[in-house]
């Protein structure tokens, strides 16, 4: 029964996050537009980190309670989560999913470049604040390279006479507190199954933190696909995993460094994630655009990720 109330806490917080995200994303739509920032900005910036917010401030949770290996294995857990399930979904959704937008900008080349980045910096076996500052800085420069592009890409930017933007910051205040509160919720449930179940703290944010922490990507995709906002989808899965990357990994070996497990654990999520981003790379060059047996594929790897590291956690224990 205790297991069964903490998987209970973590899809009762995973589900107010997705609502936190939902407020979260229009309030600060709302703030930006007041402020004249474009809808490039919005859409590739924005709800990008809005959606991380639960990976960042687990990260920052677990970093202060010294437990850092359940932020490095969400973010690396959401990151193969994002690149297979989350880009298969709204595809086996529907018919199809252009993808020129994440060719031309080269956001599929920086999500890569990034995802790649903290496997090299933790090459020793370690990430130590010198590599999360690294990380941190890289994520600023990420985020200065879209802003001055998007003044390229939008010459128009969209103005709303009515927005009561006090009523804005307000919500604004109110869904980040109740995404803090839920995320806290999820990495309270976490380490209390590793606990109570033996399961290394990485295992747990592999699989059922990352998951848990991934539904508001999952939400976000699914309205998104019933609009067929394409361009945004393949935004935000970008954004996300250049956010875990380097924002949430950087934070979290900031605040204490993250002593990996490079046995059987870090590097089978290594060879997943490799497999999935050189998946992800080929099927977007290809046709530019992914169908429905591309998205099979990408969810075969994620069904197989989830088997493999099932199977490595029992053979431990």
């Amino acid at each position: 029964m205790f297991i069964i109330g903490n998987l209970a806490l973590i899809l009762i917080s995973a589900i107010v996050l997705v609502k936190a995200v939902d407020i979260f994303i229009n309030s600060s739509t709302k703030i930006a537009q007041h402020f004249g920032i474009s809808g490039y900005t919005i859409s590739f910036l924005l709800v990008a980190i809005a959606t991380s917010l639960p990976e960042t401030v687990v990260a920052i949770t677990s970093g202060l309670s010294k437990k850092t290996l359940l932020a490095y294995g969400d973010a690396m857990g959401s990151n193969i989560t994002l690149i297979t399930l989350i880009i298969a979904l709204p595809i086996l959704l529907g018919t199809g999913m252009a993808t020129r937008s994440v060719l031309h900008s080269k956001d599929a080349y920086y999500a890569t470049f990034f995802a790649f980045l903290p496997a090299l910096l933790s090459f020793d076996g370690n990430l130590r604040r010198v590599d999360g500052l690294i990380l941190v800085t890289a994520y600023v420069y990420y985020l200065r390279s879209v802003m001055r592009r998007s003044k390229g890409f939008e010459k128009f930017v969209q103005r709303f006479d009515h927005i009561n933007i006090w009523k804005a910051w307000v919500m604004f205040g109110l869904s980040l507190a109740f995404l803090l509160g839920s995320s806290r919720g999820i990495v309270f449930a976490a380490i209390n199954i590793s606990q109570t179940l033996g399961w290394a703290l990485s295992f747990v944010g592999l699989t059922v933190t990352s998951l848990g922490t991934s539904l508001p990507e999952i939400a976000f995709v699914i309205s998104s696909k019933a609009k067929s906002n394409h361009r945004e989808i393949l935004g935000d899965v970008v954004g996300s995993v250049v956010a875990n990357s380097t924002l949430v990994l950087g934070t979290a070996s900031l605040i204490y460094p993250i002593e990996l497990e490079y046995s059987s654990f870090g590097s089978s999520t290594i060879f997943f994630l490799t497999i999935a981003l050189l998946l992800f790379l080929k099927f977007t060059r290809s046709k530019e655009r992914l169908d429905r047996y591309e998205a099979f594929l990408l969810l075969g790897v994620y069904v197989l990720f989830l088997v493999t590291q099932y199977l490595l956690q029992t053979q431990i224990h």
